[in-house]
């Protein structure tokens, strides 16, 4: 019923705290702070193939341990039922740390404001949580990046969005007739609307300027994602899996009849991206 993004003792556990943390986003960054050296997040999962923050990739933006529920398995526990698992599973819970709209057991029929009284645990239950007056939600990021709206997401964010994806192969196209790009595939990931973005990727640790695609090519009319990467100096690399940073939006697709067009189109998008990153400041 429960995975870990690392081996952990739980008998260490003392406070846990409680969400889908999809996106991990300022708001739950708020939860966060009322957890400890012994705190861990305990994440509650349904279908995540396309999500902001899938599975162990949120386990890479904070230093706790991550505890995953499969939500199918306690649907119809009853809240006395979740907190009494809660309570099995880690012997010296002390503190229990929720949003303000936190819901659970059968229904959702329990509140934040149940959980002590139901189980004793000491519960802190955290405000709803605003930017610009705006209420911090992952739906509210999923809306603003298909809006291409990379820079306000970061606004609720507290950092560019980021995707992982794996390196797979590419026309050949590109490195011959325009420029050479990587293509890549994001499984689990949602991607921003489609179109040309100011990027940044990361190689085996090491992060370049890039601009990339997102979207159906001209060349072959097939979907694609792929980047290429702005530093004359990188060479070819046998890594398997990138991060991608979405830092501004430049344009919308275009279709190009030929090539020449193409070409001269990604000469613009590259001199855009370079303004866009040399402003941002990020590396």
């Amino acid at each position: 019923m429960l995975s870990f993004s690392t081996p952990i003792e739980k008998t260490k556990i003392t406070n846990l705290a409680i969400g889908r943390f999809d996106g991990m986003h300022l708001g739950h960054f708020e939860l966060f702070k009322h957890l400890d050296e012994n705190g861990a997040l305990f994440v509650i999962t349904k279908e995540e193939n396309k999500a902001l923050t899938p599975r162990n990739f949120r386990a890479t933006l904070v230093d706790f341990p991550l505890i995953f529920c499969d939500f199918y398995k306690i649907k119809d526990y009853k809240g006395e039922d979740f907190l009494k698992l809660l309570r099995q599973e880690f012997p010296k819970l002390e503190k229990i740390i929720v949003g303000y709209d936190f819901k659970f057991g059968k229904e959702r029929k329990c509140s934040a404001k149940d959980i002590q009284s139901l189980c004793g645990v000491n519960t802190i239950i955290v405000d709803e949580f605003k930017i610009q007056n705006k209420s911090v939600h992952a739906s509210m990021v999923k809306t603003l990046l298909k809006e291409a709206k990379v820079q306000e997401a970061k606004n609720f964010l507290g950092r560019f969005y980021t995707i992982k994806a794996n390196i797979i192969k590419g026309q050949g196209i590109g490195a011959k007739e325009l420029v050479a790009t990587l293509n890549l595939h994001a499984k689990d990931f949602i991607l921003p609307k489609d179109g040309v973005y100011a990027t940044l990727v990361k190689i085996e640790n090491k992060s370049y300027y890039s601009v990339s695609f997102i979207g159906i090519r001209s060349t072959d009319k097939n979907f694609a994602l792929e980047t290429h990467i702005l530093d004359e100096k990188f060479t070819n690399t046998n890594a398997k899996s990138v991060e991608l940073s979405f830092i501004g939006y430049i344009r919308a697709n275009e279709k190009f009849n030929n090539l020449a067009l193409l070409k001269a189109q990604i000469s613009k998008d590259i001199k855009k991206a370079k303004e866009i990153l040399g402003r941002s400041h990020e590396r």
